[in-house]
């Protein structure tokens, strides 16, 4: 376990992005194209390109748990693949539902396919993620433990289509209390960090605590991860994030800053609340809601528990009796999800 996650990471995501090529294929039909386009391979002419698909978190999480445990990298690739198309169809219909023009810096599937263009390409990409995980046979993984990762994601899928439920259910509501949040965040981010992990593990034949615990910290790393993104969400630098900040505030998003700060009391709260309470207006200037957020201490707080959160989830390997390299990997790579903020 000597090589660094730098190292490991790029190994990871090349075996994943090779995956996800064979899942998608080359067809050079509107749908398929479209996928690739949301993926960063071509751009909206199907001319191939290399623009941003992401960090590739969620399939670098599956490999190293897999390795972590024992198992194959190479073997566990097609979950990789899987997990990292499953995130990219709810982008693609998230995109949708927040009318959302830009991700990445380039314009969304929907702004130019049309919106049941956009959905019916986020069917497609949720129904390859499905059969590639069926490739888990055809690398040699025990039925088993193939079936058992295969369950593991699609339990995930559906606790990230609740999180999405309550997320859009917050949007007419401003009562919206900080256990409320971390419920929604528990099912739409953290699910899809918990079971990345818990594949790798599974698939690399781990015992059912030890699954349980990369379960357990990959779930505190995707709370710690959503709370970062609601931070860069208001205070972020859109050519690092590639969306517009304050896009959040302007549609009056119940972000874990605004609920802290809805919740603190005070002047600036109270205005806060005022303001949320009235409809945003084009061309409308966020900076004065960011600064009463700031204002409250809630960027403080909401960074506070995102490094609880990654504490915890380091604390859930440690007490399971994982390796001390492992876990320092896995600080590694809570690092990368979690210090996105200063």
């Amino acid at each position: 376990m000597t090589e660094g996650l730098s190292a490991r990471a790029e190994r990871y995501r090349a075996l994943a992005r090779e995956e996800m090529r064979a899942a998608v294929g080359g067809a050079p039909d509107a749908l398929h194209a479209w996928m690739r386009y949301h993926l960063g391979w071509e751009d909206i002419e199907g001319n191939a390109e290399q623009s941003s698909g992401g960090k590739l978190l969620r399939p670098v999480a599956v490999l190293l748990a897999a390795e972590a445990c024992g198992g194959r990298a190479e073997q566990a690739a097609p979950a990789a693949a899987a997990v990292e198309l499953v995130h990219n169809f709810s982008l693609l219909h998230d995109d949708v539902e927040d009318r959302s023009d830009f991700r990445r810096g380039r314009a969304n599937v929907w702004t130019f396919a049309g919106v049941a263009q956009a959905i019916n390409t986020g069917d497609g990409m949720f129904t390859l993620a499905r059969l590639a995980m069926y490739r888990l046979l055809e690398a040699g993984v025990p039925a088993g433990r193939a079936v058992a990762a295969m369950r593991e994601l699609d339990e995930a899928c559906m606790r990230l289509v609740e999180g999405q439920y309550l997320d859009m259910s917050f949007e007419t509501r401003s009562d919206v209390s900080l256990e409320e949040y971390w419920r929604m965040a528990g099912g739409k981010t953290a699910a899809m960090f918990a079971a990345p992990f818990a594949m790798g593990a599974t698939i690399a034949g781990a015992d059912a605590s030890i699954v349980e615990a990369f379960r357990a910290f990959g779930r505190h790393i995707g709370l710690a991860f959503q709370a970062v993104d609601d931070i860069l969400g208001i205070w972020g630098d859109s050519a690092i994030t590639g969306k517009p900040v304050g896009d959040d505030l302007l549609s009056r998003k119940m972000t874990c800053p605004v609920i802290v700060a809805l919740e603190a009391g005070g002047d600036a709260s109270a205005q806060l609340r005022r303001a949320y309470g009235q409809p945003s207006r084009p061309g409308e200037d966020v900076a004065p809601l960011a600064a009463l957020v700031a204002e409250t201490g809630a960027r403080e707080r909401t960074l506070a528990m995102a490094r609880q959160e990654e504490s915890a989830g380091l604390d859930a390997l440690r007490d399971a009796g994982v390796a001390t390299e492992v876990v320092a990997l896995c600080a590694e790579f809570a690092q990368a999800a979690v210090a996105r903020v200063t």
